[in-house]
């Protein structure tokens, strides 16, 4: 089964390059807290929908199908917490945050392909401002950072499965080293 995310939501941004990044760092954003929620619980385990998320119908609860599939394809059915583990059990400590992580990335990269499908025609189209400012969204809603100049390559293309923050780090900071160089401000005034 892969994770089939119904977010008609986000099609209503596409005019609006900025918000549609936003609100899909945001999302992605959530893929962790969400996962280790889930985890903490039995594998019917329904997250309740963080406040961040409460016009983004259909996110939460696709996730929670998404990571109820693999827990089930894996046999992990029953409640998954660190608390139940003693102090000096660190090699299960170990295995858990493995698992934990192994669950992230793949349901990360399995959203980030949704997006890569769904939108990539659409972020072809954009002119290099519109790029810029669809990656100033994402960049805002993963790492809260706002730099002045963003690249004009678009964040989901170039990062791909990789950490998009960390992409848009590189990149940012790049560019913001010219901007210093010639004089200018790099990161935006709070």
């Amino acid at each position: 089964m892969s994770c089939t995310f119904y977010l008609p939501f986000l099609t209503t941004l596409c005019n609006n390059p900025w918000a549609l990044g936003h609100a899909i760092g945001k999302l992605l954003y959530h893929i962790a807290p969400l996962i280790s929620t889930h985890l903490d619980n039995a594998v019917d385990f329904q997250s309740p929908v963080p406040r961040a998320l409460s016009d983004m119908n259909g996110f939460v609860e696709s996730l929670d199908a998404y990571v109820a599939h693999l827990r089930l394809t894996d046999g992990c059915s029953e409640k998954f917490s660190t608390t139940t583990l003693s102090c000096s059990d660190r090699k299960a400590k170990a295995a858990q945050r493995k698992y934990v992580d192994r669950l992230t990335y793949l349901a990360e990269a399995t959203f980030k392909k949704y997006i890569m499908e769904i939108f990539g025609s659409v972020f072809r189209t954009w002119t290099k401002e519109q790029t810029r400012m669809f990656n100033k969204g994402v960049d805002k809603a993963v790492s809260g950072v706002q730099w002045v100049v963003y690249p004009g390559s678009n964040v989901v293309f170039g990062a791909g499965e990789g950490d998009w923050g960390v992409w848009l780090r590189n990149a940012c900071e790049e560019l913001g080293i010219e901007e210093v160089r010639a004089g200018r401000r790099a990161l935006e005034s709070m």
